[in-house]
Order: structure tokens, then C-alpha cells, then sequence
């Protein structure tokens, strides 16, 4: 009589204590935020701790929402992240496809991300502020300057993200598009955009969230007009953990949004074409 073999039951179980066990490492942290900003700080520095709220306040939320400075950095923050997504993926959608269609590119081009990826930032930080100041755009009320810091970060994300959608495509289309007549710029956004639109999407995302959650160029460039990252920052230094706290939860609400509305497309298969 032949027995079941168990192993396949062992790697499920496996598998869900692993999801679980992700699941919760991303969820506690999440909790205990949404616990600070709703809580009074006597709970928050409570011994042994409450894990579980006992008294519910809007205190924190209403404390940090009278901030005047709150509504001019939640919408630099916004503009700056839009901005450098914009410019990042559009740069690195291209740079992804000029590799995906050079040999010659690509190897260039690859080592080229990666050593921007290894370069730490802090080595070009300080240059890149002297540049700015020349420029007139260091601590520019418009964050004109950041956004293009943020840009320049995001690209070898961007890059690496659509270069496999745009590696996926078959030369043969491009190819009868050029034989009916088509310009290369217009089989580029005809024929080759639209396929890769999903990996676009998720680069898209990427650099925002990138550019929003950004805290040393936003500390060191936005001296006076901070963005939402070094306002956290010094909320979080005074020990104000209450306010720290609903401050990093107004800070999620935007990045979620962009997920949440770029989902559909994401859950078609975003990292389809990275994969191929």
C-alpha cells in the first residue's frame, strides 16, 4: 500500500508560516504607529507595554494638522515626488529601451546603473549642493532642485525595472511598423510604449515612493522649506512620538494612494516583462 508522500504538505506549510510571518513583520510596525498617533504618550512609553490601546485621542492628529507648516510640506512633498517620478521614468523608460535594443548599450548601460546603485550618495551630496547653490536652486520654494536629485536617484530603478518589458517585445513589430512608414519616435510610443506600459506603471510607483520617503538630499537641500521626511525627523528628535507618529501616518496616506490607484495595473502583471 502506497503512503502519501508528505513532503508537498511540509512546503505548504512552510510556505504559509513564511507569508504569515512576512505578513506580521509588516504589520506590527504599522500597528504600533497607528497606535502612537491615536494614543496619549503616557501609553507609548508605558512599562511593561500596552500592546492594546486603552485610551483613544485625536489630540496628536488635531496637533500636528494646526502646524502651519504642514500644509506647505505635505504639498512641496507631493510636487517634488510627482515631479522626479515623472522625469525618472520617462529618462529611464528610454534608457531601457536603448539597451534592450543595443548590445553595445546594454553593456554600458548596465554597469553604468549598477555603479550609480553602489555609489554612495553622501560622496556627491555635498557637490551637488554647490552645484544647486550656483544654480539658484538650493532650498527653492518650488523644490525644483530636489525633484531633479530625486529624478537622478530614481533612474537606475526605473531603468531596471522597464528594461525587461522592452527586452520582451519581439523586433518584428517594430520592424512592419517601420515598413508601413512609421518614424522611429512614433514606433516607440505606438508599438513599444504601450506593451510596456505595466513595467512603466511599476517604475512609476517605485520612484514615487523613492522620492517621497528621500531624507538626507531633503535634510541637506530644503533648509527652510522642508518637505515632509526632515519635518518627521525633527518631530521624531524632540520626542514628540505622539505627533511624530500621526505625522508618519499622514506621511502613508499618499503613497498608498498611488498604489491603490495604480493597482489594476500592477495586478495585470506589472513584473511580467522583468521577468521574461
Amino acid at each position: 500500500m502506497n503512503t502519501p508522500d508528505a513532503s508537498p504538505r511540509w512546503a505548504a506549510a512552510a510556505r504559509v508560516v513564511i507569508e504569515a510571518a512576512v505578513v506580521l513583520a509588516a504589520a506590527v510596525p504599522i500597528y504600533l504607529l497607528i497606535k502612537q498617533a491615536l494614543t496619549p504618550d503616557l501609553e507609548s512609553f508605558a512599562w511593561p507595554p500596552h500592546w492594546l490601546p486603552r485610551n483613544i485621542t485625536a489630540a496628536h492628529i488635531k496637533a500636528i494638522f494646526a502646524l502651519a507648516e504642514l500644509r506647505s510640506a505635505l504639498l512641496l512633498s507631493l510636487a517634488v515626488a510627482a515631479a522626479a517620478a515623472m522625469v525618472a521614468s520617462a529618462l529611464g523608460t528610454m534608457l531601457a529601451y536603448a539597451m534592450a535594443r543595443r548590445e553595445g548599450l546594454r553593456r554600458v548601460g548596465m554597469a553604468g546603473l549598477t555603479a550609480a546603485r553602489l555609489l554612495p550618495m553622501i560622496a556627491v551630496a555635498l557637490p551637488l549642493t554647490i552645484v544647486l547653490i550656483h544654480l539658484g536652486l538650493y532650498d527653492s520654494p518650488s523644490g525644483l532642485g530636489l525633484a531633479l536629485i530625486h529624478a537622478a536617484l530614481a533612474i537606475p530603478t526605473t531603468a531596471l525595472t522597464t528594461y525587461g518589458a522592452f527586452a520582451a517585445i519581439p523586433l518584428e513589430q517594430e520592424e512592419a511598423a517601420f515598413l508601413d512608414g512609421a518614424s522611429a519616435l512614433r514606433i516607440f510610443l505606438a508599438v513599444d510604449v504601450p506593451q510596456a506600459k505595466l513595467a512603466i506603471a511599476a517604475s512609476l510607483v517605485l520612484s514615487f515612493i523613492m522620492s517621497w520617503d528621500e531624507f538626507g538630499f531633503a535634510l541637506l537641500i530644503q533648509v527652510t522649506h522642508r518637505t515632509m521626511p526632515p519635518l518627521l525627523y525633527y518631530y521624531t528628535v524632540f520626542g514628540d512620538v505622539g505627533p511624530a507618529s500621526a505625522l508618519a501616518l499622514v506621511m502613508l496616506g499618499p503613497a498608498v494612494a498611488v498604489i491603490v490607484a495604480l493597482r489594476p495595473m500592477l495586478k495585470s502583471g506589472a513584473l511580467k516583462g522583468i521577468q521574461r
